[in-house]
């Protein structure tokens, strides 16, 4: 929504200066009611929604799930290894900026209605109807208020003459001059001045703004004059020359129209003087027009440039995402305490299973920029937005569901540790009993310092083999690890299957897979 919102005041400016820099040529050969008809162009243009996926390049509408994931924890593991995490801003820049903009343009377009308002009320308090001068549903009256003739209302249609019109104009300008103003509700210019002070009210910061609404008001009484005299004879040009200098006048509040209130009566003048109906330039005029407002819109509608800011901002978010870096190791489960020694008379309890190795550790990902803290997409053509609550939420999700994978593994492993130091433990227990059942001698003794393995022959002695050996079998040790890997590879397949952890466990279990390969391929 924001980059819409800002795309639209950007084309829509944009436009405003196209419109400046042509309206005087085309007026000059098509006709003022061509240039008039070109402030279509920004004004449909605030008006334009985002264009559909199928006919404009698609932004990032919806990051994938385990991107979002995989940002939030990001920005809660970072914590991790001295760094501290990602904190939300104290202060929402975007929403104060939001909230001026949006108070500036209610208190302009609330000032400008009131001033309007208060000046037809003024005008219409002590006026005087001239029924004889009304025009269908258009009524005409005269106020001492009026410096000059101006329409005024949309529904209740009114057109309001000063009180001295008797004195201050013949009568052909006085014809005229209400006919400017019935013009101008015939062609709905009250409802357009009201248009455009919305849009104005919209751009109540900025200059570009302002000077094109002064040069549309202009053209709004060109083409008028243009209309009036589209059939005039040289008498009448010369009646609605004297007829405008004679309603000369400050200027009205904006949504007003006012004979003499143009800011340029010069350009009304000249115009008045060299210009000549043409029907078949003025056919050309509206086609060039409709293919300038056309073509306007296409060239500036949402999703074209945004688009390509869009672009940019996925293939940032893309560079961000993790590349397997390794936590710190979770160090291995302490090995359980030696046995006391065996004394010469008793045989030597099997030496234990080894350890397996330690469950490796999930990767992590690098820190989430303060950047993407907040990110905003688009989903379906309705805008949306990440905030700081929202980020904290999806943090805590993570570290939740990682908390519960580790906790799987950790379980799984020590599961496997149980296991083995049970085998141990029976082992043991079955040697002690074998001792006790069959008396057993020593037969032969070792140096001291020197390596020995106790035997138990059939017959309950035992034999002690002295100098260096093998006492475990390294074949049936591999197979005890892999074994133990490959149960704590099933214990961590199953617990990490979440989408948002695939990319954690899909490089946990190519470490345990790796080790399995290394183990297996010893001889």
């Amino acid at each position: 929504m924001i980059s819409w919102a800002i795309e639209t005041f950007v084309a829509s400016t944009l436009l405003m200066l196209v419109v400046l820099a042509v309206r005087r040529p085309v007026a000059r050969h098509f006709g003022p009611h061509i240039a008039y008809g070109l402030w279509l162009l920004p004004a449909l243009r605030m008006l334009l929604p985002p264009l559909p996926e199928t006919v404009a390049p698609v932004p990032i509408h919806v990051l994938p799930a385990n991107v979002e994931a995989l940002l939030a924890a990001a920005a809660a593991l970072h914590t991790d290894a001295g760094t501290a995490a990602v904190d939300a801003p104290s202060v929402n820049w975007l929403l104060l900026f939001g909230c001026a903009w949006a108070a500036g343009a209610l208190v302009f377009l609330f000032w400008h209605i009131w001033t309007y308002r208060r000046f037809v009320r003024a005008a219409l308090a002590d006026a005087t109807q001239l029924p004889r001068f009304d025009r269908g549903r258009i009524e005409v009256c005269a106020s001492p208020a009026a410096r000059g003739p101006f329409a005024a209302g949309i529904f209740l249609k009114t057109v309001v003459l000063p009180e001295d019109y008797r004195r201050r104009y013949e009568r052909d300008e006085l014809r005229l001059a209400i006919e400017h103003e019935v013009q101008h509700h015939r062609r709905c210019d009250m409802s357009a001045n009201f248009a455009a002070l919305v849009v104005l009210a919209l751009h109540w910061w900025n200059p570009i703004a302002h000077f094109a609404h002064r040069a549309f008001r202009v053209d709004q009484e060109l083409a008028c004059d243009a209309l009036v005299l589209a059939q005039a004879t040289p008498f009448e040009r010369h009646a609605y020359g004297s007829a405008l200098l004679k309603s000369a006048c400050d200027r009205l509040p904006v949504a007003a129209c006012a004979l003499g209130a143009g800011d340029d009566l010069k350009r009304r003048l000249t115009m008045m003087k060299i210009y000549r109906w043409n029907a078949s330039r003025a056919r050309l005029g509206s086609m060039i027009a409709t293919g300038l407002v056309g073509g306007g819109l296409l060239l500036t509608a949402s999703n074209g440039i945004a688009a390509e800011t869009t672009k940019r901002v996925e293939q940032q978010v893309r560079t961000i995402l993790p590349v397997a870096a390794p936590l710190p190791p979770v160090p291995p489960a302490a090995p359980p305490a030696p046995h006391a020694a065996v004394p010469p008379q008793a045989p030597a309890a099997p030496d234990a299973p080894p350890v397996p190795p330690a469950l490796p550790a999930l990767p992590a990902v690098p820190a989430v920029p303060a950047s993407l803290v907040s990110i905003s997409w688009s989903s379906d053509g309705q805008d949306q937005m990440l905030d700081a609550d929202d980020i904290r939420e999806i943090q805590e999700s993570a570290r939740e569901a990682q908390r519960e994978a580790w906790a799987a593994a950790r379980e799984a492993q020590a599961d496997a540790l149980a296991d083995a130091r049970e085998a141990a433990a029976e082992a043991r227990a079955s040697a002690r009993e074998a001792v006790r059942a069959h008396p057993v001698t020593v037969t032969k003794n070792c140096p001291k310092g020197t390596p020995f393995m106790a035997k138990v022959s059939d017959d309950g002695h035992a034999q002690v083999l002295c100098g260096a050996f093998s006492p475990v079998d390294r074949a049936k040790l591999r197979k005890q690890i892999i074994a133990s890997l490959e149960q704590t590879r099933a214990s961590l397949a199953a617990s990490l299957n979440d989408e948002w952890a695939r990319r954690t466990r899909e490089n946990a279990l190519a470490s345990i897979d790796r080790e399995i390969v290394r183990l297996k391929s010893e001889k």
